[in-house]
């Protein structure tokens, strides 16, 4: 129960985050990369790596105490919703290591590349999607009366 109750909790943090993470990429965009905001940023970077690392990990234990507590058990939509949280999860990781990337640059007294911005304006908008088409399919894990 107390693993369901933390993965249901923080996917939502992440479901939200990487959105904000991503509005914050954008208004950033002609700061310098070693500004104090692009610090921030990285560090969230990687906080939104370890959220998503919980999330996924939790996710086996939330699916076996929903197969508990659902009489008829939506296998199919558990699959279907661990697919693609694997795939919002692995993305993820990749954000958290380009925060790490921009961390490492800036601790060696060097200016990050320019191209973190792209790859990381790209790899967000593609997770934004991704978690929330995975958290659409969480949503008919526990209301199949939503399915259409």
């Amino acid at each position: 129960m107390l693993a369901n109750w933390i993965h249901v909790m923080i996917v939502h943090l992440i479901v939200i985050g990487v959105p904000w993470l991503l509005y914050r990429v954008f208004i950033q965009r002609k700061e310098p990369l070693d500004s104090p905001q692009w610090k921030n940023t990285y560090s969230f970077l990687i906080l939104s790596g370890v959220i998503a690392a919980i999330a996924y990990f939790t996710g086996p234990t939330a699916a076996d105490w929903t197969k508990l507590a659902l009489d008829p058990y939506p296998q199919e939509h558990v699959e279907d919703h661990a697919l693609w949280g694997r795939v919002a999860f692995v993305i993820q990781v990749v954000v958290a290591l380009i925060g790490i990337m921009g961390w490492a640059s800036i601790l060696q007294d060097e200016k990050p590349d320019k191209k973190i911005f792209f790859v990381l304006i790209v790899l967000l908008l593609i997770n934004t999607s991704t978690l929330f088409y995975t958290a659409h399919l969480g949503g008919f894990v526990r209301r199949m009366d939503l399915l259409f």
